[in-house]
């Protein structure tokens, strides 16, 4: 009786799966980074050419300040007499918050100090200024 047995063939290695999980990573993070800079609204930050960004800026959450001195937590606008509640009910949640001010280059100065009042009133003291490097 003969006994089957495979042809000796050289294995290869296939580059198709490889590739393809390759390219849905690449989707995946454009996904995720459309997402990201979606919460961000649209402002002109100023210009500060000796800025720097922290070593460990960890996680962080954003309030921008547009010209009119509109004010945004994350993307969702609010008023400066519910800021405080709302930093301070994000405190309980996380209570090592931290947060990152974004105001435009044209907003006066008064809107930015109000943000800041409602971040010490609330007891988060952890922020940083955005700014452009031209």
């Amino acid at each position: 009786m003969k006994i089957w047995s495979p042809d000796e063939v050289d294995p290869e290695f296939e580059m198709t799966p490889m590739i393809d999980v390759v390219f849905l990573l690449i989707a995946f993070f454009m996904t995720l980074m459309s997402f990201i800079t979606a919460e961000l609204i649209e402002l002109e930050l100023p210009i500060a050419e000796e800025s720097s960004i922290p070593e460990d800026s960890g996680e962080r959450q954003y309030i921008s300040v547009d010209p009119n001195g509109v004010v945004f937590f994350g993307s969702n606008p609010t008023t400066y007499d519910s800021l405080p509640n709302q930093l301070r009910t994000m405190r309980e949640i996380m209570p090592q918050v931290k947060l990152y001010l974004r105001a435009d280059a044209t907003t006066l100065h008064r809107h930015v100090n109000e943000v800041m009042s409602a971040c010490a009133q609330a007891g988060i003291y952890d922020l940083i200024f955005a700014s452009s490097q031209d």
